[in-house]
């Protein structure tokens, strides 16, 4: 792994562990074990390793829940795969949803960072119109069909994880059904 990527991986994990404020640019060095210099090579401060954490982990979770991208022609079948995989990302990475559900709005991740972090993210607002011109969703703009799911499943998600409630295979089969249920017109 090189010097960057460990000093992106020694952030995520001291800040997960101590929380941000209790985690000093020089501790983040020596759990990376490169040196001072090092760091500052490569960020400015520790909100620049924020936000490359930030970036990190958007790319890891967009190569997961796309994956199955260029099969998908039906919008029900993409909207349970891509969410279904969205799920497991996070469940199978707590620490990566835990940093996500708490800086993702933050006033940290600067307009630059979200942009490029979310470049990866247009398949959803692509199946968004496709059902939207198929008069299968509620009449709200693609993108903010997007943001409410993705919503209300990190909330979920972020209620399971600190209630301690099993995440069953079944038990996420069924948020995303409500999920998709929330989402469709009534008939």
């Amino acid at each position: 792994m090189d010097k960057k990527s460990r000093i992106i991986d020694a952030g995520l994990r001291l800040i997960e562990e101590r929380g941000l404020h209790r985690t000093p640019m020089a501790m983040i060095a020596e759990r990376a074990d490169v040196g001072m210099g090092t760091v500052y090579k490569y960020f400015k401060d520790k909100e620049d390793i924020i936000n490359a954490i930030y970036v990190r982990i958007k790319q890891e979770e967009a190569a997961i829940v796309f994956v199955n991208q260029a099969a998908h022609k039906d919008v029900k079948l993409a909207f349970f795969d891509y969410y279904s995989r969205m799920i497991d990302y996070f469940v199978n990475n707590p620490v990566r949803f835990n940093f996500i559900s708490q800086y993702a709005f933050s006033p940290i991740i600067n307009e630059t960072t979200q942009k490029e972090a979310m470049s990866n993210f247009y398949p959803f607002d692509e199946m968004y119109q496709m059902g939207l011109d198929q008069d299968l969703f509620k009449e709200v703009d693609a993108q903010h069909l997007t943001y409410f799911v993705f919503s209300a499943i990190a909330g979920w998600l972020k209620s399971a994880f600190e209630l301690n409630i099993e995440l069953t295979k079944n038990y996420r089969e069924v948020l995303v059904q409500m999920a998709w249920d929330a989402a469709i017109k009534n008939r």
